[in-house]
């Protein structure tokens, strides 16, 4: 963690508003590191980190805490945020893909820009959970595409549940492409709701490689449901310009990271 200017005071209030920032910016933060910048004791430092994480400002982990994502807005919302960046790393996501591959696409906003990408070449059969998804594959006459029936959460567009969970344990796709609302080198990947983040681990389990392609928000963060730890996931595909700090934290977590073009 990079040293900043220290709060004027040595209110709890201003050092909060410091880890405030310092989340917000690195992602992480060292107890002892906190204690040393702001000339306190690491038992006021623990005192504050864990008001702040009664807050939902950020999780406690071994020696620190890191920021925990927020509630995740609409499917909807998410959808019309940038779509360039995403757009980048779908286009490294698809260049790994090969012809007669059975690939299972995840919900999730950059996963969607994967579905716009895929080539008109590329022979595939393609599943997915993902309403929105299932939509922007119609008309690909190159694929053989299976949808995931169930109950539709209208937040996500994506489907849950009994029947989504019995239809994906018949399916052993070669490839999927996971949603994910964060990931970290401790915590693995997470996301905000407890169902999805059961139908995540089954997906993680039935496919052969596990692939995350993620905007650099997502990175170094928490999510209150775990998803499966960073060893099971083959590849993470990052934007060109992540922080590297970042990146190193994930890489010494065991998971391989290509940066998009």
């Amino acid at each position: 963690m990079r040293k900043e200017r220290q709060p004027a005071s040595g209110l709890p209030s201003d050092r909060h508003q410091y880890i405030r920032q310092q989340l917000l910016q690195h992602g992480r933060v060292l107890a002892g590191e906190l204690a040393a910048t702001l000339g306190v004791s690491e038992d006021s430092i623990r005192r504050d980190l864990r008001e702040l994480a009664a807050n939902g400002v950020c999780q406690r982990v071994y020696g620190g805490a890191i920021a925990l994502r927020p509630i995740d807005t609409s499917f909807e919302q998410r959808r019309h945020e940038h779509p360039v960046r995403k757009a980048r790393l779908a286009a490294t996501a698809v260049r790994q893909l090969r012809p007669g591959q059975f690939v299972f696409l995840d919900g999730g906003t950059t996963n969607l820009e994967i579905a716009r990408a895929l080539p008109a070449d590329l022979p595939l059969t393609v599943a997915t959970n993902a309403i929105p998804i299932a939509a922007e594959l119609f008309g690909k006459k190159q694929l053989e595409v299976l949808v995931l029936g169930g109950s539709l959460n209208h937040k996500s567009g994506d489907t849950a549940g009994t029947i989504a969970t019995r239809m994906l344990q018949s399916m052993h796709p070669d490839i999927c492409f996971l949603g994910t609302c964060s990931v970290d080198r401790e915590l693995g990947v997470g996301t905000v709701m407890a169902e999805e983040a059961a139908f995540k681990r089954m997906l993680v389990e039935q496919c052969g490689q596990t692939i995350l392609a993620v905007t650099n928000e997502k990175l170094d963060t928490a999510s209150p449901f775990a998803v499966a730890p960073l060893g099971d996931i083959g590849l993470l595909i990052a934007e060109p310009d992540a922080d590297p700090v970042r990146l190193s934290h994930l890489s010494a977590g065991g998971v391989p990271v290509l940066l998009a073009d």
